[in-house]
């Protein structure tokens, strides 16, 4: 069960990073050639730093719901 939850928060962290590093600037800059409204976006991201970034979005929200949220709900 323990492999299974870590490939779901792998995958969790993965998925998102990969978008943002590759597919939103790609769709962006495709869009901005068709409008022709602004400059393009750089996409030379760095993998790792968005997967960081991601973790510690992810380590945040975790904190959020377990600190905030469990004493609201255990109150109940």
């Amino acid at each position: 069960m323990k492999t299974g939850k870590m490939i779901k928060v792998l995958l969790s962290l993965i998925i998102p990073s990969i978008l943002y590093v590759y597919y939103y600037p790609w769709l962006y800059n495709k869009i901005n050639n068709i409008t022709e409204r602004g400059q393009d976006l750089d996409d030379q991201m760095d993998f790792v730093n968005v997967v960081l970034m991601f973790l510690i979005t992810w380590i945040l929200i975790a904190l959020f719901v377990f600190l905030i949220m469990t004493p609201l709900i255990l109150k109940k």
